[in-house]
């Protein structure tokens, strides 16, 4: 919008046309532009009078009157709505623009497109542009940077990109309807915002009444919202339904398009989405049903048809016991079965309404698990723990001992993802009713992983009671040892893939090759977990947002690496077993404390805290690294040595950390000790990050060569890890400090700011050459402390993570609102969100 004032200011300022003709079409802004043109222009010493014309082609009450205007006075009339002029204002209008033909005044006229009988004032336009005295000018809808913006000053937050495509799906673009959109998916609660990002989630639909019709127009436009997809077969369903004539019809359809509402084509659409959703959302659930039910009733018969992929399954549900029930339920359960993995919520939605279709018990018990099933892969936690106490309390008798197995299971995973501890450590004891792989499972959940292993290994009856306990019995186990520091098992499991239990059935694989790959991504070994999807052919998209942030922080995407994460914490449904939550913050924190971002990093630890996640004392390391990027070295040493008591994964982790506190302050007994520990972990667990940090302890120590570390290091394809370990290298002088270049350079490619900052002052020390310059290098520093300013630290703590004194970060934040022009941090901040801050 601004970049379109600024081009019709141009136009009346300049020496053009003495009118200027805005098009566009409702909702889309004319109104808001005139009133910005209007302010800017007033400014600037210009008169300026505006005139509105109403439906009926009078002027507005209470608005200005048609002014007199003098050709030489550089006033400027302004004429909103001119699609609702007659035939006599047209004429005054057309006379106007004639005799100002070379003057110094200017009229500025908005149309809304398109509108009914509009031929006259096309036609008067279409002479005065041929004469050259109108200039005009179609205001587009908002493009996707433009969205961004919108959504950033509405929430205070930048839109992800499903949330930013989705809103332009719903509002085409127009600023009006981009409000409304807004407006209907905060409503239903679709929007979550984490780390001034806005997230799309699963919502709940809600009414949200802002469509503006009269009565007739209304009832027409609510039957036109669920029918416009059978196109031409529309209005007389609508006819039909609403009792009125087909001529009727038809006419109140051509006002809807003329007010904008609806467009016709090959068939009939809203010209906005979201007001289709509005109108829906509006109707009461028998008005819902029966429209749909008329839907279903003319596909079925063939007297409509419909290119819509799911509409048919989606009316059906809709329509309940409207329809033949017989028929429904067989295309709702058929429909279902072919939904992609994108649509859990829909299929969800189909087999709610297949339950109540059912005509008998057995069909009923049959169905009601496939919904269970079905909400619980959608993260409905509530819905999949009623479905599954419905099961078990009054179809224990249809259930398999599999698809026993499966209830409970389920219902462990909505308990922990529902925060009901009470009842999951009940579960957790092995009452008679619940079997023993769902108790370890609900152990596991509890983080009390040796407890799991223990009850596993005394009471192996899950290996018979059904195949679904075996295979959960010999996944939780596995990992349970492996968490412990026992790998073997795990590993012949990867290993001998041909012999997971239900390997043919595709949810059970699904899941079987996401635990595991889950698994190898916690313990660090990226390559191993991408052969693992390489050799099952399994897309990295089937995997969960932890298992995506991992693999990219690993990868070095930090940007995506953040934003997976974000995603994460935003769908507060997670699906399944996630024990790599808990590795995922872990990881994140890392990357934001790298790039400066130690509110965000803060933030993060507080959200994943509230979720109770597996493998909890991986947090405790992250917490850790947040207290020493803040100087909190006491604290840190204590939050590590708490996450070494109990499982040993991760542990290596805690231990070079330690190693590098305690030899920060000279105490090689500590390093000592922590190497210790170190060696015992690469005997129990060698994998490749703990003979990393192994290597990288005794290097430190003088123990032994730097080269394999960094041939280790170098050999995983890690970036930040490769620079932390050279970087440490370095600084306790254990090899050529010039592979601090290398090390620069990385950390450039990671965005990584505040590492990149310390590894400068490293350099320095060490005589190194610092790329880049000299320029760079302070426009690479201001924006540091821009970014750290802005997340809200006190001078103390930019101090501390700056390594420097208070008295120089006073100066320098001084220094940076003098040049920039801000005047507070809050600004500082804001502008960074905007994009809008220029280093």
């Amino acid at each position: 919008m601004d970049e379109v004032t600024e081009r019709i200011l141009e136009r009346v300022t300049g020496a053009g046309a003495p009118c200027v003709w805005v098009t566009g079409p409702a909702g889309v802004g004319r109104t808001t532009l005139l009133a910005r043109l209007s302010e800017r222009l007033s400014a600037s010493g210009r008169a300026v009078s505006t005139v509105r014309f109403t439906p009926d082609g009078d002027l507005a009450p209470g608005g200005n009157p048609w002014p007199s205007l003098a050709a030489d006075d550089r006033h400027v009339l302004m004429i909103d709505d001119t699609q609702w002029m007659g035939s006599d204002s047209l004429a005054v209008l057309e006379a106007l623009v004639r005799s100002l033909d070379g003057a110094s005044t200017r009229v500025v006229c908005t149309a809304r497109t398109p509108v009914r009988d509009a031929a006259e004032r096309v036609a008067t336009v279409r002479r005065l542009r041929a004469d050259g005295l109108v200039d005009p000018m179609r205001l587009l809808p908002l493009k996707a940077e433009e969205i961004t913006r919108a959504v950033v000053e509405a929430l205070g937050a930048v839109p992800s990109t499903l949330l930013r495509d989705r809103l332009h799906e719903l509002s085409r673009g127009v600023p009006a309807a981009l409000r409304q959109a807004l407006d209907l998916l905060r409503a239903q609660g679709a929007i979550r915002i984490v780390d001034r990002r806005a997230y799309l989630v699963p919502g709940t639909t809600v009414p949200l009444r802002s469509v503006h019709l009269d009565p007739e127009r209304l009832a027409v436009a609510k039957a036109a919202a669920v029918l416009h997809p059978l196109g031409e077969a529309m209005p007389s369903l609508i006819s039909e339904l609403l009792a009125k004539d087909l001529a009727e019809t038809l006419a109140t359809l051509e006002n809807l398009r003329a007010d904008g509402v609806l467009h016709r084509g090959r068939g009939w659409r809203f010209t906005v989405p979201v007001v289709a959703y509005t109108l829906i959302a509006e109707l009461g659930p028998f008005e819902r049903r029966r429209f749909s039910a008329a839907a279903v009733t003319a596909l079925w018969n063939g007297t409509a048809h419909t290119s819509a992929p799911y509409y048919l399954p989606d009316r059906i549900a809709e329509a309940g016991k409207l329809i033949d029930p017989r028929r429904a339920l067989a295309e709702l359960l058929d429909n279902a079965a072919f939904l992609p993995d994108g649509q859990t919520t829909r299929g969800a939605r189909w087999l709610r309404a297949a339950v109540e279709l059912t005509e008998d018990r057995p069909q009923r018990a049959r169905v009601t698990l496939l919904h269970t099933m079905w909400c619980h892969l959608n993260g409905d936690h509530e819905q999949s723990l009623a479905g599954t106490r419905q099961l078990l309390e009054e179809f224990p008798d249809r259930l398999s001992a599999d698809a026993a197995q499966e209830a409970q299971s389920i219902a462990v995973c909505a308990l922990h993802n529902s925060g009901n501890t009470a009842e999951l450590a009940r579960i957790a004891m092995n009452p008679p009713e619940w079997s023993v792989a769902s108790s370890a499972i609900a152990l596991s959940l509890l983080d009390r992983w040796a407890e799991a292993a223990e009850l596993l290994a005394e009471n192996d009856s899950w290996r018979t009671e059904s195949t679904v306990s075996a295979m959960l019995g010999e996944l939780f186990g596995g990992l349970a040892e492996l968490w412990a520091g026992r790998s073997a098992r795990f590993g012949a499991n990867l290993t001998e893939r041909e012999r997971w239990p239900l390997r043919t059935a595709r949810r059970h694989r699904n899941d079987q090759i996401t635990s595991y790959v889950s698994a190898l991504l916690v313990l660090g070994e990226r390559a191993r977990a991408e052969k693992l999807l390489s050799d099952e052919s399994f897309p990295e998209t089937g995997l969960r947002d932890s298992e995506r942030s991992m693999l990219a922080a690993m990868r070095g995407e930090p940007s995506r690496a953040v934003d997976f994460a974000h995603r994460s914490v935003a769908d507060r449904s997670r699906r399944g077993y996630d024990t790599g939550s808990a590795a995922m913050h872990l990881s994140t924190v890392s990357v934001l404390l790298s790039q400066g971002r130690l509110s965000a990093a803060r933030e993060l630890l507080t959200a994943a805290r509230a979720t109770a996640p597996m493998l909890a004392h991986l947090l405790d390391i992250a917490e850790a690294r947040v207290d020493m990027a803040l100087g909190e070295t006491d604290r840190a040493a204590r939050r590590l040595h708490a996450a070494t008591c109990g499982l040993a994964v991760g542990t290596d982790i805690a231990w070079a950390d330690l190693a590098e506190l305690a030899l920060r302050r000279n105490d090689r007994a500590g390093a000592k000790k922590a190497l210790d520990a170190l060696e015992d972990l690469a005997a129990a667990m060698p994998t490749g990050r703990v003979l990393l940090h192994r290597h990288l302890v005794r290097a430190c120590l003088g123990q032994e060569p730097a080269a394999e570390c960094l041939w280790l290091a170098r050999e995983r394809d890690q970036p930040h890890e490769l620079a932390v370990a050279a970087e440490r290298l370095v600084r306790h002088g254990a090899t050529d400090p010039k592979v601090l270049t290398e090390v620069y350079e990385v950390l450039g490619s990671l965005d990584a700011l505040l590492h990149r900052a310390r590894v400068r002052g490293l350099m320095r020390k060490n005589g190194i050459e610092i790329p880049g310059g000299q320029e760079e290098t302070v426009a690479e520093n201001e924006h540091l402390l821009a970014l750290l300013a802005g997340e809200g630290l006190t001078n103390e703590q930019l101090a501390t993570a700056l390594q420097t004194s208070q008295k120089s970060v006073e100066g320098r934040l001084s220094l940076l609102f003098t040049r920039t022009g801000y005047r507070s941090r809050i600004e500082l901040a804001t502008a960074l969100l905007n994009g809008r801050y220029a280093s």
